[in-house]
């Protein structure tokens, strides 16, 4: 089993559930020791510098508030803690920490792969072999139930739908619902995108102004800030040695 733990996630939200630095680093800490003592195949995916999905769109982001410079330190120090046990910290400049985990999934192909994260960016990568786990373990099934979509349709989905937290435009009058119900019917954004209005409109609550929002819609910056990418410099067999601890 190989873990990897989306540590800014898991920090982020702890602080801000707690609104505390000091709580998120003990939980944070905790949960990182926690992984490393009992997954010999543990790493942590950390956040690049200069991602390259500014580069794309300006105003990514943009709606965050300026993280405190004490939690930021926290985080920092969880790192080098983790670090001095021999745990790996990958990050890539340019690349988020989503994009390490995509590039590890794929090169781990057919081995069981544990994300440690709740964040929805992360479920377009859950597949039989690889899980999500958050405040609960998700496998398709569960990306299923609580999306209403596949995993291998998260991505068309989350373009659909928009982020307000990272300012993803979307496509408008198109709302999780609408956009589960128009994938569960047609399966792609394209072929929502090809078929006449006629059938679209036969799906429920899809109406004019949801149909003329979607012919209007330009899709390829929605769908390239979701996509995950896969080719981050980074080599899996490189971070442990025959599977064990450094």
């Amino acid at each position: 089993m190989i873990t990897l733990i989306d540590i800014s996630h898991v920090f982020w939200r702890a602080f801000y559930g707690t609104g505390s630095d000091v709580g998120a680093y003990e939980s944070t800490l905790e949960s990182v020791q926690w992984y490393w003592e009992n997954c010999p195949r543990t790493a942590l995916c950390c956040e690049g510098r200069n991602c390259f999905r500014f580069e794309l769109f300006a105003e990514y982001k943009s709606n965050r508030k300026p993280k405190p410079q004490d939690a930021i330190d926290s985080l920092i120090a969880i790192q080098q803690q983790a670090a001095s046990w021999g745990c790996p910290i990958v990050a890539c400049d340019t690349y988020e920490a989503d994009d390490i985990i995509a590039t590890l999934v794929k090169q781990a192909f057919l081995e069981d792969v544990q994300i440690v994260s709740n964040d929805k960016d992360l479920a377009q990568l859950v597949s039989p072999t690889v899980k999500l786990c958050g405040v609960r373990h998700m496998g398709p099934a569960d990306v299923l139930a609580k999306y209403g979509v596949k995993p291998e349709q998260m991505r068309d989905w989350l373009a659909m739908v928009g982020d307000a937290a990272d300012a993803i435009p979307g496509c408008q009058n198109c709302g999780p619902g609408r956009a589960r119900d128009l994938l569960q019917k047609f399966g792609t954004l394209e072929a929502i995108r090809q078929v006449p209005d006629a059938e679209l409109a036969k799906v429920r609550g899809i109406g004019p102004l949801t149909i003329k929002a979607i012919r209007e819609w330009d899709p390829t910056l929605a769908l390239s800030l979701v996509t995950l990418r896969d080719d981050a410099p980074v080599d899996l067999a490189t971070l442990w040695t025959n599977g064990e601890k450094q």
